[in-house]
């Protein structure tokens, strides 16, 4: 229990009604009071199964076989039998496939399966499956939450067996008929205080709330001082005011008609409760708690595979033991007390000991004889030893005896050993379907946004898919995107084909079958008809073999089969024209032709083969362009981006120089025109100081020269300007 924190929970519908807090608490512990004696068994199992500190054996047999001075000896075959089952689960994994439900849903159900791809990835389910199906080898139990934390990731948080609960009175494997399921686990108080605290604006109100929440948590102290755990402890305590520690319980029940809701809930009230803010792919609320169980009894106890082990194994300790014990021990009587010491046996059992008796061996003290018990011993711990291993995996199963086997002999007592586990892998692969199934739905309903995926296709190769992708609202009546009234923004829909919301899909786990075996074998019986001169062709060969890459290398193959192809051709015309050549040279010596003839002919044959050999030559320099032609494009398109970005440059320059010219001009008008005012400045005021005649009228010339000026200046302004380059290429002005 990872995260206790209720993950995006919607608001919930005005119609709710809870339950009450005595009534979960009342649920909870119905559910911990049926499976207190089936939790003793299942602890007894993983101990077994571990074997720490030599726990199959008890500390009642422990000491008694210390006081005999009794090896206490172990041999776990029930770790070795569980070990290999989960490595076969973790060879069989395989990713799920989506297929359509429509005709028209094929796109659609390609990524889904890509989305399932990527949620798989990010979880790290394969993982989480494997600890799981050992929890349900062991235990009898395996259950996951599928959640959503931060608005759109989704998660997988793995169950432990000890902190998992559930309705007693559910029958079947997979919890379907369980009216509630939950689990439970014990936080320190501040931390949980920090989980569940709400948050206001208003001081007074927020106060308010921390103390509300205080109170629940510290009232669950009332309830009884404990630990966490569950052995020692009962189910009725929720807290331990010493250690300030706190069992908080988070369960999914099925409240008014049938539907589903959850609450987070301790010793002293509720936490938080309401409908469940995660839908199945109908729509409605739904359990985020996925269980299933390895066998069932008729009272409803859950048990795994370990529980038939036990006996055997506790037969073969034992044994062993005792046969130890006997070999090393020698026993020992008497005719009378006193003639052999009180350490008699344990001297006798030493490789350096020396006993002093009080008579003669044979009448008045001896050995008893202990071969036949020990050969027993050893025959009844073969017997334990072959009625734990045909439990399980068998030895063909697991590799051994299948020597010079073929393959497809090898698959078929692989198969009779797998009848027997086929219903525990069975149940395995329906509950990691129904976890896709819920990983699905959980990205239907919370990935609303645009969003990016990475996938993987093949090896080393990946692309990336847009989901939920938007576009413009186009007006069929204008052709120009819609706008939004409420926001001023253009209007925007899904592009069809990424949106989640719509799509659905039958996913499909299909377990990958160990045929590794056989596909070796048809390999080497295909590479052997070759040898013998069955015209196999290559790719026949490369696609029956175990090569990785095998599909790159197959069209690599193609390619170099075209261009050998190509000059195979040429080749059979070169000697098409050498036979054509040596018929007319026969003829020609039959005919009796001139040397002129023979000449001619022969010109004519070589001139021939000159032209074949010119074919073969250009077939050969069409390969090699080929090949080059990637290369040159490559190289095109780096020059043409180097030619672009000096263009750019050159472009920069020109217009930093007629920015500048233009910036001189400006300057230099606006100096002419403040000398020519201070002139006309300057010979107003001598005018006025000195009177002169009255001189005859005179046109005033001065504002026509001004005139002129400024359109000498405007049209030098205006006149096509060019860039002035150097020796190099390169711009240096504007003239």
């Amino acid at each position: 229990m990872e995260d206790l924190k209720p993950a995006q929970a919607e608001a919930q519908p005005e119609e709710f009604k809870g339950k009450g807090i005595e009534a979960y608490k009342r649920m909870f512990s119905r559910a911990e009071e049926a499976c207190t004696e089936a939790r003793k068994l299942a602890h007894r199992d993983r101990d077994w199964h571990d074997n720490f500190n030599d726990d199959q054996w008890d500390g009642e047999e422990k000491k008694v076989l210390t006081q005999r001075r009794q090896p206490i000896v172990t041999s776990n075959r029930i770790k070795r039998k569980v070990g290999f089952i989960c490595g076969m689960e973790q060879r069989q994994r395989s990713d799920p496939k989506a297929f359509p439900r429509n005709p028209e849903d094929t796109d659609s159900a390609d990524i889904v399966t890509q989305v399932l791809d990527f949620i798989e990835t990010e979880t790290r389910f394969d993982n989480i499956a494997s600890q799981a199906f050992r929890d349900m080898a062991i235990e009898g139990i395996e259950a996951c939450e599928v959640i959503v934390k931060d608005g759109d990731q989704i998660e997988v948080n793995q169950l432990q067996y000890d902190g998992f609960f559930y309705d007693p009175r559910s029958k079947k494997r997979d919890f379907s008929d369980a009216r509630y399921l939950g689990y439970q686990d014990w936080f320190d108080e501040d931390d949980a205080f920090d989980m569940f605290r709400q948050r206001a604006e208003d001081p007074k109100e927020q106060e308010k709330l921390d103390l509300e929440l205080r109170s629940k948590l510290e009232s669950s102290y009332e309830e009884g001082a404990q630990d966490e755990g569950y052995e020692d402890k009962p189910y009725s305590m929720w807290g331990d005011e010493d250690r300030k520690r706190i069992r908080i319980a988070c369960m999914y029940f099925k409240g008014e008609r049938g539907v589903w809701c959850y609450v987070y809930f301790t010793g002293g009230g509720i936490l938080k409760e309401g409908v469940s803010p995660y839908l199945d792919d109908k729509g409605q609320p739904d359990c985020a708690i996925i269980a299933a169980s390895c066998y069932i009894t008729r009272k409803n106890e859950r048990f795994g595979i370990v529980r038939e082990m036990i006996s055997p194994q506790s037969e073969m300790n034992y044994r062993r033991s005792m046969a130890l014990f006997l070999i090393k021990q020698k026993r020992m009587w008497q005719r009378a007390k006193g003639i052999l010491p009180d350490d008699a046996s344990e001297t006798v059992s030493r490789a350096d000991g020396i006993l002093t008796a009080n008579g003669v061996q044979g009448q008045d003290w001896g050995f008893i004889d202990s071969a036949q018990e020990i050969a027993e011993n050893f025959n009844l711990l073969q017997e334990a030893k072959g009625e734990i291993d045909v439990q399980g995996p068998n030895a063909g199963l697991q590799g051994r005896g299948t020597e010079d086997q073929s393959g497809r002999a090898i698959i078929a007592q692989q198969q009779a050993g797998m009848a027997e586990e086929n219903d525990i892998f069975d149940t395995h692969n329906d509950w990691k379907a129904r976890v896709y199934r819920a990983k699905w739905c959980r990205a239907k309903q919370f990935w609303t946004e645009p969003k990016y995926i990475r996938i993987t296709d093949e090896e080393n190769a990946f692309k990336f898919i847009h989901l939920n992708q938007m576009q413009p609202v186009v007006d069929p009546m204008t052709g120009q995107p819609q706008i939004d009234p409420a926001t001023g923004q253009p209007a925007m829909q899904a592009v069809p084909g990424t949106e989640l919301a719509r799509m659905d899909a039958d996913i499909i786990l299909q377990p990958a079958p160990d045929s590794i075996t056989l596909q070796h074998e048809e390999f080497t019986q295909l590479a052997d008809m070759a040898k013998s001169g069955v015209p196999i062709p290559p790719d026949v060969l490369l696609e029956a073999s175990q090569i990785r890459d095998k599909t790159k290398l197959a069209k690599r193959m193609k390619e170099e089969m075209g261009s050998q192809a190509k000059l195979q051709q040429a080749g059979q015309q070169i000697e098409q024209l050498t036979q054509m050549l040596e018929q007319m040279k026969q003829q020609l010596e039959q005919s009796g032709g001139t040397d002129k003839q023979m000449e001619m002919a022969k010109l004519q044959m070589e001139a021939q083969k000159e032209q074949g050999n010119a074919q073969l030559k250009a077939a050969e320099l069409e390969i090699k362009k080929g090949e080059l032609q990637l290369k040159g494009e490559e190289i095109n398109l780096k020059r043409g981006e180097l030619g672009i970005k000096a263009k750019e440059s050159e472009l920069k320059q020109a217009d930093l120089a007629l920015r500048q010219m233009e910036l001189q001009t400006t300057t230099q008008l606006q100096r002419d025109q403040m000398a020519l005012s201070q002139q006309q400045a300057a010979e107003t005021r001598m005018a006025q100081q000195r009177p002169q005649p009255q001189p005859e009228a005179k046109p005033d010339r001065t504002s026509d020269a001004l005139g002129k000026g400024l359109e000498a200046l405007a049209a030098a302004m205006t006149k096509p300007k060019s860039i002035v380059r150097g020796p190099d290429g390169r711009a240096i002005g504007v003239e």
